[in-house]
């Protein structure tokens, strides 16, 4: 059984940076993106938590 949750999880893909900027999906937050992100790899759902806690924060 653990072998199957190991297996889902490499086979989830990841995206760079650029690549979730480009896409459709996040277009209208390419500029968040390009302030949250570092270099590396995201999961769809890591970009979407850091976007939503964003959002979430206290203007001071």
């Amino acid at each position: 059984m653990v072998a199957e949750k190991t297996s889902k999880k490499a086979n989830t893909p990841r995206f760079s940076k650029e690549q979730l900027m480009s896409s459709e999906r996040f277009a209208k937050d390419a500029d968040l993106l390009e302030a949250l992100l570092g270099e590396g790899s995201y999961l769809v759902s890591e970009v979407e938590k850091k976007i939503q806690n964003y959002k979430k924060g206290k203007v001071e």
